[in-house]
């Protein structure tokens, strides 16, 4: 199968028994999950959506609309639903994850086997959003620090950060325009695993209330801040839990 330009793959495709389409966090690229082959299952085919503006894509235009985002991304992605999937998104990528799955269902694709979604405010919470995609540079800076996923050495470098705030500003606003769409009945049938941050400046709850969506949803909150998933070695064995819990029946059996 032809290479695509927005999925990055790792792991044995051929013998996989289960694809993990993993979406990116708001200044994130497919490279942000990688290593996360060294604990996933090896029947599990890893595969990381890069969006337009990084990587070996960096001059293509970037894109501040998740359904834009979508229409180019899920006819690459609908020939690699031919074994059973599960998709992932963290912070913004848990917006992309979600509508993917719904947009999936309503174009009449597999469903996904799950959907697990991380540090992100559910959609159904009716909250103020910030314009974080419209601040000055200086307070969209000190904004980054505060998120804590941007390494230090990039954020007291001026010059490159002025570089890298197209594609953050494109990303911030992709969660700012989001507004829940008409949902396919049967997303509410996909089980689901909900994780929150217990330091992270979203509310815990507020992540929590994805679950409602959801009739099968697992919850639970992680030592950490917005970016728990590099620091807290509790998510790693979650997501792998849930993700083996969800391969073919034939898999190995989850580890007590």
């Amino acid at each position: 199968m032809k290479p695509s330009p927005w999925l990055v793959r790792s792991g044995n495709s051929e013998h996989a028994r289960l694809r993990l389409f993993a979406f990116p966090f708001s200044g994130g690229s497919a490279s942000s999950y990688a290593s996360w082959r060294k604990w996933l299952s090896p029947q599990v085919e890893l595969l990381c959506v890069q969006p337009p503006g990084r990587g070996m894509r960096m001059a293509e235009p970037l894109i501040r609309d998740i359904d834009a985002m979508l229409t180019q991304l899920l006819p690459e992605l609908l020939p690699l639903l031919d074994r059973p999937y599960l998709l992932y998104g963290h912070s913004n990528g848990a917006l992309m994850a979600f509508s993917a799955a719904n947009r999936l269902l309503q174009l009449g694709a597999p469903a996904p086997r799950a959907i697990a979604l991380s540090a992100k405010c559910s959609p159904t919470v009716d909250r103020p959003r910030e314009r974080v995609s419209e601040l000055p540079d200086d307070r969209f800076l000190a904004k980054l620090r505060s998120l804590d996923g941007t390494p230090r050495e990039l954020l007291n470098d001026p010059e490159v950060m002025q570089l890298f705030f197209p594609a953050l500003r494109a990303d911030f606003a992709l969660g700012e325009n989001f507004r829940l769409p008409p949902l396919h009945p049967d997303l509410a049938r996909i089980p689901a695993l909900i994780l929150a941050g217990e330091q992270d400046e979203t509310r815990v709850e507020d992540v929590f209330a994805w679950g409602d969506l959801f009739a099968d949803a697992q919850r639970a909150a992680m030592t950490g801040g917005h970016f728990f998933i590099n620091t807290n070695p509790g998510f790693a064995r979650k997501l792998d839990a849930f993700v083996r819990a969800h391969c073919a029946p034939q898999t190995e059996p989850v580890p007590g």
